[in-house]
């Protein structure tokens, strides 16, 4: 292997080379660190996908005798694009959960008339479950909030499971879908016509669904709800922004101490770098073996630490978070992003600084 070789210098000074490949893998716990980040907010992923899908339609106490609602009701009813399902004008609560971060959070609901009608949705939403024992009075939930409260198939959910929780449903079934919704089969009492609806979509979803709801009601009296996607990610971002600017101060840091430490390695190759300038390389190729030397060493870190992040989100899942109806992500955008940035801020301006410095040294002064 020849000295102008990246790797020669990594295999002849193998202590120097791990000290500068630990400080580089540091920068890789910023992606797990995204991921815990994105834990909170991928708890909430298969409810924006369902609500993309279903649109809560009510009537308003200003519609007089709910007139204009019920000629709403009948257009969307028209509608072959649409399914409509009248349902309890009544609203329900859902259960509260613990994040992977500890965070408590409150879980949304979804409220159905019929057992039927939870069928219709599940084919829509793309859940699969069995649903043989839903009926009047039940709630299907997933086996993730289920492990948070302790509770099984058969089991009932009231206020001693939670307290304040309104009601008494028996657990029909338990979802792999992970998400922390309570699916009511609710049958409603009231009489007269529907007030409430849920309106799904065949084959359109999210703002084309939003949209075509929108038109068909044109200035009658309604309110529709608003995609729950904008809504949730309106009350992320500050969370985001705020761990976007951590990000931003822990990668100066880093690439402050990391500069320093690989400084240190490389004041004591001045005359090594003096001599490969003596014997005629010049800065260009001096700048080339510098960065691929970091390249490679970042490279090594990216591997370790890709494969101990990996381990140790295997080894937290099965051990302590699944059993406790969380989870932490194997990759997130957020935990990429914030690798790249710190990788970036680290390794772009210690090439430049060692491959100028590296590219001035004379072997006249030693």
């Amino acid at each position: 292997m020849r000295p102008l070789s990246p790797l020669y210098y990594i295999r002849e000074n193998k202590i120097r080379s791990l000290i500068i490949i630990f400080m580089l893998f540091l920068t890789t716990l910023l992606f797990l660190a995204g991921n815990y980040i994105d834990s909170v907010y991928y708890y909430w992923d298969p409810y924006m996908d369902y609500s993309d899908k279903l649109f809560d339609v009510s009537a308003l106490s200003t519609d007089e005798d709910y007139r204009e609602f019920g000629e709403f009701y009948k257009d969307l009813l028209e509608d072959e694009s649409l399914i409509v399902m009248p349902r309890s004008p009544s609203g329900y609560a859902g259960l509260q959960w613990m994040s992977t971060l500890g965070f408590q959070m409150g879980s949304s609901s979804f409220v159905f008339e019929t057992p039927e009608d939870l069928k219709t949705a599940f084919e829509v939403f793309g859940i699969n479950a069995d649903l043989s024992e839903v009926e009047d009075g039940t709630v299907c939930i997933s086996k993730a909030l289920a492990a948070q409260y302790g509770l099984k198939k058969g089991d009932v959910i009231d206020s001693g499971v939670r307290e304040g929780f309104l009601g008494s449903y028996r657990i029909a079934a338990l979802l792999d879908d992970e998400s922390f919704i309570v699916f009511y089969v609710a049958h409603s009492e009231y009489e007269g016509d529907p007030v409430r609806l849920n309106v799904l979509g065949r084959d359109i979803s999210g703002d084309e669904l939003y949209q075509h709801i929108i038109e068909i009601q044109g200035d009658r009296k309604a309110d529709i709800s608003i995609p729950e996607r904008k809504l949730i990610d309106e009350q992320f971002k500050p969370f985001i922004l705020i761990f976007g600017a951590g990000i931003i101060f822990l990668s100066i840091i880093l690439s402050v101490v990391v500069n320093s430490v690989i400084t240190g390695q490389y004041l004591e190759r001045r005359y090594e770098f003096g001599v490969f300038r003596a014997i005629g390389l010049t800065k260009a190729e001096i700048y080339r073996k510098v960065a691929l030397e970091l390249l490679v060493m970042d490279y090594i870190a990216y591997l370790a630490g890709a494969g101990m992040i990996f381990l140790f989100t295997l080894l937290m899942n099965e051990l302590v978070y699944l059993p406790k109806g969380q989870y932490l992500p194997y990759y997130s955008d957020i935990g990429l992003n914030a690798f790249l940035i710190s990788n970036a801020l680290v390794m772009v301006p210690t090439i430049f600084l060692k491959g100028r410095s590296m590219s001035k040294c004379d072997v006249t002064e030693f």
